[in-house]
């Protein structure tokens, strides 16, 4: 019996780390994001440059609905400033992909549409 219980006692205990351990981060994606406004912001948010974009999606359900700040990932850095000021001088709209809807989340992938 005792040996039973310190089996139990240990698959719930490796049960909970894998519970805890594993991330919810869902990446949302927009194939027509309108630029509302870029620029530059201090920022505290690991792995973003301090290149702001406040992004409207116009093909989205209501789970993004609104203007909405993102932060430019390190991974796209310069390049990722380049393409969103090129799109805004342009007019042209974004297809872009963020590390979530709530404000302050990353910019991961970013393609001007056509």
């Amino acid at each position: 019996m005792k040996k039973l219980h310190i089996t139990i006692f240990w698959a719930s205990l490796i049960s909970l780390f894998f519970l805890f351990s594993t991330s919810t981060v869902y990446a949302e994606e927009c194939a027509k994001a309108i630029i509302k406004k870029v620029g530059v912001s201090p920022t505290e948010t690991v792995d973003a440059t301090p290149y702001l974009v406040r992004l409207d999606c116009e093909d989205q359900d209501e789970a993004w609905s609104g203007v909405i700040p993102f932060y430019i990932g390190t991974d796209l850095g310069d390049s990722g400033l380049a393409t969103l000021l090129t799109s805004y001088s342009l007019g042209k709209s974004l297809w872009v992909e963020v590390g979530g809807i709530t404000p302050g989340s990353l910019v991961t992938v970013l393609f001007v549409n056509e």
